[in-house]
């Protein structure tokens, strides 16, 4: 009987160690702020059993033993060991690795680490966004990623920037990257988005990175993620803004009433003398003459001038009108957001309050924004997630019209001369000027209306399937919808709506795009292999439907809406539709963290293209080493990350508009009052993709702890551009879209960072970035096309310069000169009117205008770009600062050459510049003479105006100090930060006008120029 007993009792203790040798563990893996980390392995020591989390960081594993120990290694982050101890719920918070370079980054479809990452692709997080006085993200990429190409024309508020990645990457098709919000491909403006929402912008530059987009990502892509939902404490986050804006520079120096009034004599003077009078009748002539030539005499005195032209000592001057300062002034920025975070295991949820307002620097130009986002994800169960981000935003913008007309206004205060008054001496508007006679644009900012408003919604919606640890499936739907409205209203009395007795025009645009994505990813994870399959398909379109109309002859000033317009003008109405249907896959393997190998393909079918060209395919191959994690590395301590990478694919441009494949009828062609049609465009029903082909070759590093260098060299070679092709009369269309062209863009990116100091109290950084880009047309259709200032022709750039050379002034009489530049290669005659260069250059000049051949003067691209990024942080105090550079593209300045115009304009103000005319006493000068009526054409198109547009701007600065902790216990707050900024403060350049920065292809056309704010503000978080 006791035998038996101790068989039953060792029996007992058997199975009760069975029992505890296979014990459940499972439990959470978060980061160090509670984000819930996917796809962590864990491993038991010394054994082969691993799994890993699943996306919302969740694992579950089976231990052998109560003393087994858990080994959680995720990249980038330091590795953690917990020994079991009879726990069945383990949770664990993974730190940063600070020895590493890895980071998480969200690319296409998906995130990857920076290791195994084998495209080319940048990171910007949100501490380069957080409280810039801007009202789109774009401005404030400037100078922070190489390849970037970040340019500003227009200072008016809410405008946005042009964005180039690597380059040009067509000739007539949309050369701009595809933003991606949360996952759903966007066609609005980027404008409607808070910068305070964003979480991090991922930037896509070659194919392995981008040509999972397919057709739309021929010009790169740039991915914007927003704040999510955190496991935690609801956290309370609000920030405050407040800014003062000005004109970034004054600009070139104009005439004051005086100087114009003197000028416009002699101008007047050398006219008569020129007509063969005598000097005292010139003399005569200029005095019977200045005052109607300057529009007023801005003297007390009817002859305030002496015989020579000059103003007589003591006279009083009574309107000396700077239009500059009468349109420009200081604007006020607020900028307020509101945010909230938190969540449970279950749901996370972060939603936010967003208002921008920005009075804009000139009259009648402002930009008010108010949105709202709510982002929330729920864990169904153990297999299901579902989420949505949503986006709501509303904006109204007030923005006069640019271009060479007199109702804008920036190009009106620049030509109204000094001596006009802006008003009279009643204190109404004066509406006369011998520049834009009817147009005082002072009157005009408060008589007309240019108003635009904006509703925008955009959603999405997923659904998360997790089938087992490795395999999972994602539907996503997004829709985004905008609403614009637009009003242009000009008053009955002056300016453009005179004629016609007042007239008021009125659209409205709804635009409704759509994506719907199906992705199924397999993830396959052991220590020294893994690999990650996505297949998947992806539909996607874009309805567009316009209604306008518009009355003229209006009774009562004031009243814009049409009910108020007697006559009314033929309405109008659109709808454009497009759709793209997609087939893709990716595979990625990582080889013992040494080597990554990636490959993507896509099937895109778009309803723009011919029916013999619908569908396009599109692929990329990737390769990465991480040299430092080869054994014959481990004993070189100082290289802490050393990888090369290189890639070659393809991607498309879809960006043509629609309807472009096919023969079109337009309306309008009525006879004898029946309607009729005329055909407008030639069918093609062979038009096809535009493709691009890159290649990327690059390393990056991490040395001794401290630097991280990077560089990489690219080209991407465009084949199958759209060009317009020349069509003989006899086919009854001037041309048809066809692809026939073909262009190259290569260069060169360097980064550089590195940690000066690293400490608790004391730390300082410092960063570079420097980018090269040569474009060059391959192939075209024709010879060249010149076009303005430029040529487009194989073997030179897009935006090349094409103009007569500048060759001064011709002491002798004060004409100006070009250079011949005739080579004599096609047959040229040396015309007649050509004669040795005065100036001892060697070289033949002409004064007839038309007599001088157009030669290539440099390109509008820069040679090198890039910024400058430095960070000094002591105890609760931090400094940082961002410097934007361009170096080596040309600018041709037509508003200097407006005002430069030698008298061509009588009544035109000048800039101070030409007081340096040519004279008889003057000769030695590179502004020629100034005749009243001036035929000499010495303010035409020439190198005369074609500058330097290089440029070093300070592109932001910060100074923040953040409250103590102690303190903010005390008041009941989590933290709170106080800080002044500057934007743009500082530039340098040789450039002569307001500011260097402007559109692409380097031609200033009147727009309000750049601004500079100074702000503070708060960060409070509760």
């Amino acid at each position: 009987m006791k035998n038996l007993f101790v068989f039953f009792l060792l029996q007992l203790i058997t199975i009760s160690a069975l029992f505890g040798q296979n014990r459940i563990v499972k439990g959470k893996v978060v980061d160090e702020e509670g984000a819930e980390l996917p796809i962590v392995n864990i491993q038991i020591q010394g054994t082969d059993i691993i799994t890993v989390t699943d996306m919302e960081g969740n694992y579950k594993i089976n231990v052998p033993s109560d003393s087994s120990t858990l080994v959680y290694t995720f990249i980038g982050m330091a590795d953690v060991y917990e020994k079991v101890n009879n726990r069945s719920v383990i949770n664990v918070k993974l730190k940063q690795d600070m020895q590493h370079l890895e980071e998480v980054m969200v690319v296409a479809y998906g995130t990857s680490t920076k290791e195994a990452f084998t495209g080319s692709a940048e990171v910007v997080d949100d501490e380069v966004l957080k409280n810039r006085a801007v009202t789109s993200f774009d401005k404030a990429l400037q100078g922070t990623t190489p390849g970037l190409m970040v340019s500003s024309s227009s200072g008016q508020p809410g405008a946005t920037s042009t964005v180039r990645i690597r380059g040009i990457g067509s000739l007539t098709a949309s050369s701009s990257p595809l933003y991606v919000l949360d996952g759903v491909p966007m066609t609005g403006s980027i404008s409607d988005i808070n910068p305070n929402d964003i979480a991090s912008i991922t930037v896509l530059k070659d194919a392995a990175a981008a040509s999972l987009y397919g057709s739309r990502a021929a010009n790169g892509v740039i991915i914007i993620t927003t704040n999510q939902g955190k496991t935690g404490e609801t956290k309370i986050s609000l920030n405050s803004q407040f800014g003062v804006s000005s004109r970034v520079s004054d600009g070139y120096q104009l005439m004051n009433s005086s100087q114009i009034y003197e000028h416009s004599w002699m101008g007047l003077y050398n006219q008569g003398l020129l007509d063969n009078m005598t000097v005292e009748e010139a003399r005569q002539f200029a005095h019977n003459s200045v005052e109607g030539i300057v529009g007023f005499n801005p003297f007390s005195s009817e002859s305030p001038l002496d015989q020579n032209g000059k103003v007589i000592e003591g006279t009083h001057l009574h309107t000396n009108t700077n239009w500059r300062d009468e349109l420009y002034k200081n604007g006020l920025i607020n900028n307020h957001n509101l945010n909230i975070t938190g969540g449970n295991d279950l749901t996370k949820v972060f939603f936010s309050l967003g208002y921008y307002d920005d009075t804009g620097t000139i009259l009648s130009s402002n930009f008010t924004r108010y949105t709202s986002k709510v982002n929330v994800s729920h864990k169904i169960n153990d297999f299901l997630t579902a989420g949505v981000n949503s986006m709501l935003s509303y904006s109204k913008t007030n923005a006069p019209p640019s271009g060479s007309g007199g109702a804008n206004p920036v190009r009106s205060v620049e030509i109204i001369n000094a001596a006009s008054p802006v008003y009279n001496s009643d204190g109404t508007y004066n509406w006369d000027n011998n520049a834009v006679f009817d147009f005082n644009p002072i009157g005009l900012a408060e008589k007309d209306k240019y108003l635009y408003e904006t509703k925008r919604g955009l959603l999405n919606a997923y659904l998360n399937v997790d089938f087992t640890k490795n395999f999972a499936f994602k539907t996503t739907l997004g829709v985004d919808n905008s609403i614009n409205k637009g009003l242009n209203y000009y008053n009955p009395e002056h300016g453009n709506g005179a004629g016609v007795n007042g007239r008021s025009s009125m659209s409205q645009t709804d635009n409704m795009a759509w994506n719907i994505s199906n992705l199924f990813i397999y993830n396959y994870y052991r220590k020294d292999f893994s690999f990650e399959i996505l297949a998947g398909q992806e539909a996607a379109g874009q309805s567009i439907s316009t209604l306008s109309s518009g009355v003229t002859d209006f009774s009562v000033d004031g009243y814009y809406d049409l009910v108020w317009g007697s006559k009314p003008s033929q309405p109008g109405s659109f709808t454009s539709e497009w759709t793209l249907v997609s087939y893709l896959g990716q595979a990625k393997v990582d080889i013992n963290d040494k080597y990554y190998f990636s490959g993507s393909i896509r099937t895109d079918g778009s309803s723009r293209f011919g029916k013999n060209n619908k569908y396009g395919m599109f692929y990329s191959l990737g390769g990465g080493w991480r040299i430092n994690n080869e054994a014959f590395m481990q004993d070189i301590t100082w290289i802490n990350h050393l990888k090369l990478r290189a890639s070659y694919g393809t991607s498309g441009n879809n960006s043509i508009g629609n309807y472009q494949s096919l023969g079109l009828y337009g309306s309008g062609a009525n006879y004898g009052g029946y309607a009729g049609l005329t055909p407008v465009s030639r069918a093609n029903e062979d038009l096809q993709w535009e493709k691009i082909t890159s290649f990327n070759a690059g390393f990056e590093s991490r040395l001794f702890n401290k630097m991280s260098l990077s560089a990489e060299y690219y080209i991407r070679h465009s084949d199958g551009l759209l060009f317009n092709q020349p069509l003989s009369a006899s086919k009854g269309f001037g041309s048809i879209l066809t692809n026939l062209g073909a262009m190259d863009n290569k260069g060169v990116e360097v980064a550089v960072s590195y940690d000066i100091v690293t400490g608790p109290k004391f730390y300082s950084t410092i960063g570079f970035n420097l980018s090269t880009n040569e474009n060059t047309i391959k192939t075209l259709t024709t010879d060249r096309i010149i076009s303005g200032t430029k040529v487009i022709e194989e073997g030179g750039s897009m935006y090349q310069f094409y103009l007569r050379e500048w060759a001064g002034v011709n002491p002798e009489n004060g004409r100006p000169m070009w250079y011949v530049n005739h080579s004599g290669e096609q047959g040229e005659v040396m015309p007649s009117s050509a004669f040795n260069d005065p100036h001892g250059s060697g070289k033949m000049v002409t004064s007839e205008y038309n007599d001088a051949e157009r030669v290539r003067l440099g390109t509008a691209l820069p040679s090198l770009f890039g910024g400058l990024n430095y960070t000094l942080g002591y105890k609760n105090l931090e400094l940082s600062m961002f410097v934007s550079f361009n170096y080596g593209n040309k600018v041709y300045n037509h508003d200097y050459a407006v005002n430069m115009h030698d008298g061509v304009h009588t009544g035109y103000n000048l800039a101070a510049d030409a007081l340096d005319a040519w004279t008889p006493d003057n000769i030695y000068t590179n502004v020629p003479r100034y005749v009243a009526n001036n035929t000499d054409r010495g303010n035409e198109m020439s190198s005369r105006f074609l500058e330097d547009g290089s440029y070093v701007r300070l592109k932001n600065i910060t100074l923040a100090y953040r409250l103590p902790k102690r303190l903010c216990e005390k008041a009941k707050l989590s933290g709170v930060r106080a800080f002044v900024s500057g934007e743009n403060l500082l530039t340098f350049t040789n450039y002569k006008g307001f500011d260097p920065e402007m559109s692409i292809n380097g031609v200033t056309g009147s727009n309000i120029p750049g601004v500079k704010v100074i702000s503070t503000g708060f960060n409070l978080d509760f």
